[in-house]
């Protein structure tokens, strides 16, 4: 009795140590696939002592689960927010320069990949890498930022913040080159409008009366017996500088009121590539005989867009015009027209030349009204040309680099474009 009581005891003590090893394991398995964040696994859950145990280990991993799918569900809503939202967004690692997160604004903003590591683009363009760098911390500014020979202006945000032992650098650009535009736009016509509006009641009556007295002094001299007075001639000629003075003011008002008068489109589908076709029969006799190479492509015949034809033929002239000065002297001076549709589905015409390129300096003034290097030019050309591509809805692109040219492109709004292609179809 004695004997079977002994292994009775015995067995029972291996079966507590099996048990007791076995709870060991499991406590280490779980606590292992909790520090390697697998919740995958399932403990069977069978009636015993240890029921209440295993239920709990589930009940913990499932808990655990949940907050890593809760979390992904958060990562997967903040990356869609922010790929919809039109701020472009950079995080980098401050040491590493490593990317954290770049959205597609970001990327298209600036025409660049989506990139590992911000020493790309010190590679790429130092100018932009250092423009980047200098962005100080906690502070909205306004910005100008160079990228791949466009310049766009930007309202800038920078912080800095930590996680996983890591310094990161937050950069929010948001582009407000198009509002910018349109107030200095609207600023601009207003000053014109008040302008025109003291110079025509000024220069008017001037004029007037400078021309009565000179053909009243014209009339005294024929009927004068003494012509040999040098005041007469001395009047003569004051009232002819007078008289050509105030004329030319005049005509200097009116060329305001041209700038600053209403103009409505006659909008129409028209085909692009024909519309550039016709441009180039016009222009390029004039731009042979000055010896000038003169090109025509297109990388979709087809593409089309609702415009005012007469209106976006002038902005392409003028784009031609100003392309001529800026090849003049080159040893093969070059035009290119282009039109086609860009990645998105944008219409778009492009004048390019390989002339002597725009300066940085002036890069920014040269849609401001009379601004112009010429000295013959009046300066109004690139500011009117501006006001008619905005009333197509559309945006005019300016790329240049010094002596090796610049490309003006004149870019459509897909929607637009898209509408009045469906309302055609419906009349």
């Amino acid at each position: 009795m004695i004997i079977v009581l002994s292994i009775i005891i015995i067995l029972l003590l291996v079966y507590l140590i099996c048990s007791q090893r076995k709870i060991y394991r499991d406590i280490d398995d779980f606590s292992e696939a909790i520090i390697y964040k697998d919740f995958s696994r399932r403990y069977p859950e069978k009636k015993g002592k240890n029921q209440k145990l295993y239920t709990q280990f589930n009940v913990i991993t499932k808990a655990f689960l949940d907050l890593v799918s809760e979390k992904e569900a958060q990562q997967h809503y903040l990356k869609k927010i922010l790929e919809l939202v039109d701020t472009g967004i950079l995080a980098y690692d401050i040491e590493t320069h490593e990317t954290l997160w770049m959205n597609d604004a970001f990327a298209t903003m600036l025409n660049i990949p989506h990139i590992k590591n911000i020493n790309w683009l010190k590679r790429q363009n130092e100018r932009l890498f250092r423009e980047l760098s200098d962005i100080p911390l906690n502070k909205s500014i306004l910005m100008t930022i160079h990228a791949q020979k466009q310049t766009i202006k930007t309202m800038t945000n920078a912080s800095i913040f930590e996680t996983e032992g890591k310094t990161y650098k937050l950069i929010a650009f948001h582009n407000v080159s198009a509002t910018m535009e349109e107030v200095e736009s609207g600023a601009w016509k207003g000053l014109l409008n008040v302008m025109t509006h003291e110079i025509m009641n000024s220069i008017v009556p001037v004029t007037s009366l400078s021309d009565t007295l000179r053909k009243k002094i014209h009339t005294f001299k024929e009927t004068a017996s003494d012509l040999s007075n040098p005041d007469w001639e001395d009047m003569e000629f004051a009232l002819d500088t007078i008289h050509r003075r105030s004329a030319g003011l005049l005509s200097f008002a009116e060329t305001y009121q041209n700038l600053t008068q209403k103009i409505v489109p006659n909008m129409k589908l028209h085909n692009l590539y024909e519309l550039i076709n016709a441009v180039y029969f016009l222009m390029n006799p004039s731009l042979q005989q000055k010896g000038i190479s003169f090109g025509l492509k297109t990388d979709n015949p087809d593409v089309a867009a609702y415009i005012d034809r007469d209106l976006i033929e002038q902005v392409i002239i003028n784009f031609i015009t100003n392309a001529t000065n800026a090849v003049n002297g080159k040893e093969h001076p070059e035009i290119h027209l282009f039109s086609g549709s860009d990645t998105e589905g944008h219409p778009f015409i492009t004048v390019a030349d390989n002339g002597f390129g725009i300066p940085d300096d002036i890069r920014n003034n040269i849609f401001i009204p009379f601004f112009s290097t010429k000295k013959n030019g009046n300066g109004i050309g690139l500011s009117i040309s501006r006001e008619i591509v905005k009333l197509h809805d559309a945006e005019i692109h300016v790329q240049s680099e010094e002596n090796q040219g610049s490309a003006f492109t004149i870019l459509f709004s897909v929607c637009d474009t898209a509408r009045f292609l469906c309302a055609d179809a419906q009349q």
